[in-house]
């Protein structure tokens, strides 16, 4: 059986469990359209509380415990059907763009472009670049919902960096060091433009390398954007403001 069907055949009637489980329905269903979800997925997982309320709706633990690993595994699924690593949404966009102001973007290592769209849809010019080199492993990148140069990271710096205000780099790799080297070269040709860094700091994405590198600009606005972007699984991606 699929884990869509798994998922949806192992919910019981718990107010909460349903809750998640509609929430995720809903982010798949605008992926399937080629659109943004609306918003940010809730906490996923089954909480002591939960666990208990299912086994009052007569659930058994073994079927709790693997209604669990489902609800965990979201993020897996999603990368490996639809090609999204960050998980952004049209709220997150939003108050992206409510907090800076329209501006003109260059996203590099852009994937399906995911975040591009999301950044135009709220009134930002974006130029959206991917060196294209994972289309061979996965649906990353094959069906973009924004036309996309191919070019790598510091290429697309070189050619673009003048034309914009700001750099995006969503869920870089987290065991390729050319990511720092893209840093350096920023920080030393382009220190007037801002870098918005989307990942885990010293986790999931990026090399570490790069997080020894990071220079973290603190700024307020970025709170309520990180309001949008709200963990709900093991990963704790953020959205960072780098100099």
């Amino acid at each position: 059986m699929a884990y869509w069907e798994k998922l949806t055949a192992a919910v019981p009637p718990v107010p909460s469990l349903q809750a998640q489980v509609a929430a995720m329905t809903a982010w798949q269903a605008a992926l399937a359209r080629r659109e943004l979800p609306a918003q940010p997925l809730p906490r996923l997982g089954i909480t002591p509380a939960d666990y208990l309320a299912g086994r009052l709706a007569g659930a058994t633990d073994a079927s709790l415990r693997r209604l669990d690993a489902l609800l965990r595994n979201f993020r897996q699924y999603i990368a490996y059907h639809y090609g999204m690593w960050s998980f952004v949404s049209q709220a997150l966009a939003k108050r992206w763009t409510a907090a800076f102001g329209p501006q003109r973007y260059l996203e590099v290592a852009a994937g399906n472009g995911y975040l591009s769209a999301a950044l135009h849809a709220a009134g930002n010019a974006v130029i959206t670049t991917d060196p294209q080199s994972w289309v061979g492993e996965n649906v990353t990148g094959r069906t973009p919902l924004v036309p996309v140069t191919r070019a790598g990271a510091t290429a697309a710096l070189w050619r673009y960096g003048v034309q914009v205000d700001a750099v995006v780099m969503a869920w870089s790799p987290d065991h390729e060091p050319n990511d720092a080297h893209f840093l350096q070269v920023m920080r030393a040709a382009f220190p007037q433009l801002q870098l918005f860094v989307i990942g885990e700091r010293f986790g999931a994405t990026n090399s570490r390398l790069f997080w020894q590198l990071a220079r973290f600009v603190p700024d307020r606005r970025l709170l309520a954007m990180n309001q949008a972007l709200p963990r709900f699984d093991a990963i704790n991606e953020r959205v960072y403001l780098l100099h």
